[in-house]
């Protein structure tokens, strides 16, 4: 009865889960196990299913944030900040829609997001979910909603960079920086006009970063930069960086192995 009273709770009713907590560990090895149980299924898969997948779950977590925003509305937290679907994050319901169902250019965008920036996002919000488990208790919805949706992002990233092999080269990366600015930039106008910290943009809130908050107070205007332009740049770069080394690495031992192979026959 405790655990269901946690689930449905408005805030500061429970203590938060928090940060870096026994809570927040239990509910990482979840993810864990959830991811490894999805990618040891997905040894086989095919691009075609990727596709069908891609359509699934956009739905699927699409239903899963209207739950989010319905419960916001019924506790009265409508401002912009607590219910808008616009966190650098959840720019992955708005990849999945248009990787699933988006033609050209537009379904580019979705591939390259999801490929791009969907592990590195996802897997450093899971060590450091600075929302939801900073609110709520540990088994409540949005706390079990957050790590579920993160978890789903760093799975998609995988099977799109190593099963649909997406490349992440300078043309993706033009059309994940279009992606990313168009959002960005209603996200900062939404900022000045309801005074809310869509994407971070504004304040550094609950980041647990110390030089954030120390530019925060000296710069504004700074830390807005500076954190648009690790969206723009790092998940990208380093996602990006960490494929082609790993990729030349196998390359590296397969070739390896074939020169053993020849020098033994």
């Amino acid at each position: 009865m405790y655990l269901l009273n946690q689930f449905w709770a408005p805030r500061k009713v429970y203590n938060p889960c928090g940060m870096f907590t026994y809570g927040h560990i239990v509910l990482l090895l979840i993810a864990m196990l959830i991811l490894s149980i999805l990618l040891l299924n997905s040894r086989k898969i095919t691009k075609s299913q990727i596709k069908n997948l891609t359509k699934v779950l956009s739905v699927f977590i699409t239903i899963l944030e209207a739950i989010k925003i319905y419960f916001n509305f019924y506790y009265g937290y409508t401002w912009i900040n607590a219910w808008f679907p616009m966190s650098y994050c959840s720019l992955f319901i708005y990849a999945l829609w248009l990787s699933g169902y988006g033609k050209g250019k537009y379904k580019k965008m979705g591939e390259v997001f999801i490929a791009g920036v969907a592990i590195v996002a996802g897997g450093t919000y899971l060590l450091i979910p600075s929302t939801s488990l900073t609110m709520y208790p540990m088994w409540h919805y949005l706390c079990m909603y957050s790590m579920l949706f993160h978890t789903l992002m760093v799975y998609m990233g995988i099977l799109y960079l190593w099963k649909k092999e997406i490349k992440l080269d300078i043309k993706g990366y033009r059309m994940y920086s279009i992606f990313f600015l168009a959002f960005s930039t209603i996200a900062i106008i939404l900022n000045n006009v309801f005074e809310s910290n869509l994407m971070f943009l504004k304040k550094p809130s609950t980041i647990p970063v110390p030089l954030l908050h120390t530019l925060y107070n000296n710069t504004k205007w700074g830390y807005t930069f500076l954190v648009f332009s690790v969206y723009l740049f790092i998940p990208y770069g380093v996602t990006s960086y960490l494929s082609r080394a790993i990729k030349k690495a196998k390359l590296n031992r397969q070739n390896d192995c074939d020169k053993e192979v020849i020098k033994l026959s």
